[in-house]
């Protein structure tokens, strides 16, 4: 209770209570699966308390970068609970990390956010991987390795559903860029749209009803790289207008921040050309090479 009211205040109360045990059991120095967990009840009370302490500022540290580095405003957006955990092990061995310990935290968030990572995780991998961050902590090695090639294509023909972990790795890849609405030019309320995990909030640059149509199937109407963010009143607008139509309705609204507003949505003017003469294959792999 102590640790989730300390990180109460930036919407990361709700950390399951499982969560916080495997930490606590890390920062008495021991595994974070069961049986190490279990071995919690051989350490004395005093032992206990510094090690709960000790999690508490780990933890408080943790969410600090996560919204702060990442924009990650609540766990409700967290891919997988183990990147917390893990996160959370690292700030309690390094309570100052350097620029470029916090860059390569970062680089592995979103490697092992976009690569699946720990969607299967066993024993033996979350036992290696809690060696490879204590090893990155003191400094034994420079860089944390899932030993996977990036597959970001893979990540953006996924389909959208935002309660599993590879949307919400892109929700917050696409809150990461600040997007501008579409429609407007205003920015777009990332922090409203990552606080409540709201479909409405995002929207089918190709509209559904119009790719139905043309004969796409429900796997390619709701790939990744069809998606922006925009605030709710604007989705209702577009509605499901053929992109040509409602893109022109863009070109004539937004003037000359057109790309300006394009590039925040990770659309190149390739992309915007392909919208514009309802072009869909053309659109998702200009705006898959630009994400």
């Amino acid at each position: 209770d102590t640790v989730k009211n300390g990180c109460e205040d930036k919407n990361f109360k709700d950390i399951p209570d499982s969560h916080i045990l495997r930490n606590i059991s890390a920062c008495a120095g021991l595994g974070i699966h069961k049986e190490a967990i279990g071995k919690l009840r051989d350490k004395t009370p005093e032992e206990l308390k510094e090690a709960a302490k000790k999690c508490l500022i780990a933890y408080q540290l943790t969410v600090d970068f996560l919204t702060s580095e990442l924009p990650l405003p609540s766990i409700d957006y967290l891919p997988y609970s183990l990147q917390l955990t893990y996160l959370v092990e690292f700030f309690n061995l390094v309570n100052e990390p350097t620029i470029e310990q916090r860059k390569e935290l970062k680089r592995w968030f979103w490697e092992t956010s976009i690569n699946k990572y720990f969607g299967s995780a066993n024993t033996g991998l979350i036992s290696r991987t809690l060696v490879q961050i204590r090893s990155f902590s003191n400094g034994q090695i420079e860089s944390l390795s899932t030993g996977k090639v990036l597959n970001v294509e893979g990540f953006l023909k996924d389909t959208f559903t935002l309660n599993k972990a590879s949307s919400k790795t892109l929700a917050i890849l696409l809150a990461n860029e600040k997007p501008l609405s579409l429609l407007t030019g205003q920015v777009v309320d990332t922090y409203r749209a990552l606080s409540v995990i709201n479909r409405l909030e995002y929207h089918h640059i190709f509209p559904k009803a119009y790719l139905e149509r043309e004969g796409f199937d429900k796997t390619e109407r709701n790939y990744h790289a069809n998606m922006c963010m925009l605030n709710l009143s604007n989705n209702r607008e577009i509605s499901d207008k053929n992109p040509s139509e409602y893109f022109k309705i863009i070109e004539d609204n937004l003037g000359d921040e057109l790309m300006n507003v394009m590039s925040s949505n990770f659309i190149n003017e390739d992309a915007l050309l392909c919208a514009m003469t309802d072009d869909y294959g053309g659109f998702y792999n200009n705006r898959i090479i630009m994400m």
